[in-house]
């Protein structure tokens, strides 16, 4: 492997002005939770021979603006070769203010060149997968690296000094670049699809920075889904199993989260039973998954969403079955965040699913917090404080954008004024509450009217049932 690791800014400037005369350059980046909320601490740049630059981020943070590095990756001259870029651009633009220009994102190529063969509902391909197609070496063991991070070191890219695996593991992710970029490049050429290509490169560089852009997208793949939807429909006279489905368009629309009233609605009765023998044969696939790997079962975001849905679906076999398996998923995910993590830890630290998970407690009283870990609630308060931080911020630079809605807003009160709140929760509520009265946001146009307040002598403490009203209280806050 051949790699130089980059940590003064001195070198830095060096490095840089050499890659300048490259034509293109092969871009990755490592860290823990990438994205706007997580924390950036490797980017790996290397070039046609399979020379790899490792700059380490964790140790010297200046490297992008003294560095050159900021320059580098938003200069229009030098091509940037990225397998799928939107997290890695999310980062570089929140915590670096770099905004990525001039990418060749090879997971985008493969979408295009998918749906120029007539797909709709294109596989969204890893880069073990994309190498297999379009050249590369072959990568191997990048799921037992990941799972460890997952699992058991949340803060693997941020050790020090790096080991020879995550060497090892990084290079890899850019060496196998240039073979895949030269044969995507040229069927792009030949099919004369270089335009559509840089269009949809442009919305994933910047949709998780801009909500337009995440609409369009969103809105996109919704349309070809429900015509995929009418597609089964033609395909198949009768019911069939999940077994007798090869179309992966088929597969991939039925894998949609669709909503109990999306079944109603974009449904025929005929699509609604093949819908709900793929989402039985998938719950079977996460039951058995789970039942093999027991604890060791790597939670990840999708089966959150797709267990959550299917636990609001009226039909009983599929409601049971799913509501059964996300709380052996919470299980897991909260043992993981115990083994992982002390109350000292960062927010950051936090996967998406751990976030999601954390995310559903409800905690009315005293009585409540009882059942959770220290660090569980730990979390669970610190992200609450976060939040309402956040919501705080943007109606202050923004009140014409924000709406507040009844739930949220009794939600906020209860958490200004709960006992069993920690204290830095109440303040931050607080502030939240008087910025949207400040805003003239207020949902109740008028005060709503004191109830009598009610002895809990369960935990000898006092509660208000006005704040768990089905009325007032939004799930989805």
């Amino acid at each position: 492997m051949n790699y130089k690791i980059i940590d003064k800014v001195e070198e830095c400037r060096e490095v840089v002005e050499n890659l300048f005369k490259n034509e293109a350059i092969y871009v990755d980046s490592e860290g823990v939770n990438l994205g706007k909320h997580g924390n950036l601490t490797l980017l790996q740049v290397g070039t046609w021979n399979g020379f790899v630059y490792l700059f380490d981020i964790q140790a010297e943070t200046k490297m992008f603006q003294e560095g050159g590095l900021k320059r580098l990756l938003e200069s229009d001259n030098v091509q940037k070769v990225i397998h799928a870029c939107s997290r890695d651009s999310d980062a570089l633009y929140h915590h670096f203010g770099v905004t990525l220009n001039n990418v060749f994102d090879t997971q985008c190529a493969d979408l295009i060149l998918q749906e120029n063969e007539g797909r709709l509902m294109a596989t969204v391909r890893k880069l073990s997968d994309v190498c297999e197609i379009y050249g590369g070496k072959k990568l191997d063991n990048k799921e037992e690296i990941q799972k460890t991070w997952n699992k058991t070191i949340a803060n693997y890219w941020e050790l020090r000094p790096m080991s020879s695996e995550m060497i090892e593991y990084a290079c890899n992710d850019v060496v196998v670049l240039p073979e895949i970029y030269k044969n995507q490049k040229r069927l792009l050429e030949e099919k004369n699809l270089i335009e559509k290509f840089k269009e949809r490169v442009h919305e994933t560089v910047h949709y998780l920075l801009n909500n337009s852009l995440k609409d369009r997208r969103n809105d996109r793949i919704s349309e070809n889904a429900k015509l995929v939807l009418k597609k089964i429909d033609r395909a198949y006279p009768t019911v069939v199993d999940h077994e007798s489905i090869e179309d992966e368009d088929i597969l991939a629309a039925l894998n949609r989260h669709w909503t109990e009233e999306d079944v109603n609605t974009l449904m025929t009765p005929k699509v609604a039973k093949i819908f709900s023998n793929f989402v039985l044969h998938e719950l079977r696939g996460i039951e058995r998954e789970m039942d093999k790997e027991g604890d060791d079962f790597n939670p990840d975001r999708p089966p959150y969403y797709f267990l959550f849905r299917s636990m609001n679906y009226s039909n009983v076999t599929i409601k049971n079955l799913a509501t059964l398996l996300y709380k052996r998923y919470q299980i897991i995910v909260f043992k993981d965040i115990c083994r992982k993590y002390t109350i000292s830890s960062p927010l950051y630290f936090l996967r998406e699913c751990e976030v999601l998970f954390l995310k559903s407690i409800r905690i009315k009283n005293h009585r409540d917090t009882l059942q959770y870990k220290p660090v569980i609630l730990n979390f669970y308060f610190r992200m609450n404080e976060r939040d309402l931080k956040d919501f705080r911020q943007n109606i202050i630079k923004n009140p014409h954008n924000v709406s507040v809605t009844k739930g949220f807003y009794t939600f906020i009160g209860y958490q200004a004024k709960g006992d069993h709140i920690p204290s830095y929760v109440r303040a931050a509520a607080t502030d939240l509450k008087q910025a949207i009265d400040n805003a003239g946001k207020n949902p109740f146009p008028t005060p709503k009217p004191t109830r009598p307040r009610r002895r809990n002598y369960y935990d000898d403490e006092y509660y208000d049932d006005e704040y768990y009203d089905d009325e007032y209280y939004d799930d989805d806050y």
